[in-house]
């Protein structure tokens, strides 16, 4: 295959990604180019974004030719005798969105320029990433990151806008890893740690090694060793720290499992609220003591509050997004 964009292995593999073929294909294509893989990583992300626009309102013969015309400048890949005489290739409706979508990230580029940054965001699923320093980083749902576009060579800086990640850090004295929240800026040279940009502020948990937390443009910082979590409120000034035990339930969303050591009900509650994005209200607060000792692997909130309720022997009802205990 020609060193380029061939968007007919990447829309493949899109649609079918257990399939072994697909994803040969498309790894021996990001393998040619470093490139390559800035490309495919945004088109997995406007796959699985929001849905395409109504006909009416979008334009897929317009796009299609801006992209004809952008292809016309290069040549032509022979992955198939199919495509190999023409530039037309048949698509369905996603399909022709996912080329529209490569003229938008090529556009983006141009405009953001050489320091720009690159965006990576999910929806409603969660998703990981290996940065091109060789660290992973694992997205929660609705969470936009921005990274530097010279990011493993000119500097590891990362920018989370909203939301929740984890990062795994391949150690490089001579290249801190950097992360910028809202207000606060953590960083550290390798280790594991979650950064959660909520409304009320910024938590850091580190699971190994030592991380700098700290509001920006002032001296205020902690230096946070394993178990530990710190909370940076915004328009704040104090940091407060707060030591886990092993069993916590932070990572739960990374982990898909909650774990409860006789945990208070009141704290059970809150891991709840947090891991499933609901309200639970315990109405007798005589409740608020009782402890549940129990493992969640990734099950269902219905699930787990049937358990609950039959352990604990209480009353729960669930509607909608609001869970009442009494």
């Amino acid at each position: 295959m020609n060193n380029q964009t061939d968007i007919d292995i990447v829309v493949r593999y899109l649609e079918d990604p257990e399939n072994e073929q697909s994803k040969k294909l498309l790894n021996e294509w990001i393998q040619q180019d470093a490139g390559n893989l800035d490309i495919f990583l945004d088109m997995k992300a406007m796959w699985h974004g929001d849905p395409l626009p109504a006909p009416s309102t979008f334009d897929t013969h317009g796009k299609w030719q801006e992209l004809n015309a952008t292809l016309d400048k290069v040549p032509v890949p022979t992955t198939s005798p199919a495509i190999t005489n023409t530039r037309v290739i048949k698509m369905n409706r996603r399909y022709w969105w996912a080329a529209a979508a490569v003229l938008v990230i090529a556009g983006t580029w141009t405009w953001l320029g050489p320091g720009g940054y690159k965006t990576y965001a999910t929806t409603q699923q969660q998703d990981s990433l290996r940065l091109p320093d060789g660290s992973m980083m694992y997205l929660n749902a609705h969470t936009q990151i921005r990274y530097a576009r010279g990011f493993g060579k000119e500097n590891r800086l990362i920018k989370i806008d909203k939301g929740e990640a984890f990062f795994d850090v391949t150690k490089n004295d001579a290249l801190p890893f950097i992360v910028n929240a809202p207000e606060v800026e953590v960083q550290v040279l390798g280790t594991a740690f979650n950064v959660k940009a909520a409304n009320s502020g910024v938590k850091v948990f580190v699971q190994s090694g030592k991380v700098s937390a700290a509001y920006k443009g002032t001296e205020k910082k902690v230096i946070l060793t394993p178990g530990v979590e710190a909370s940076l409120k915004h328009n704040g000034n104090t940091i407060d720290t707060r030591i886990h035990k092993k069993n916590n339930n932070i990572l739960a969303w990374k982990t898909r499992t909650l774990t409860f050591d006789d945990t208070p009900l009141n704290e059970v509650a809150a891991s709840l609220e947090d891991f499933y994005n609901v309200q639970i209200k315990i109405s007798n607060q005589q409740l608020a003591d009782k402890k549940l000792l129990a493992t969640f692997p990734n099950m269902s909130l219905d699930e787990v509050l049937d358990i609950m309720r039959k352990t604990l022997q209480i009353n729960i009802t669930h509607k909608n997004d609001l869970v009442d205990i009494y």
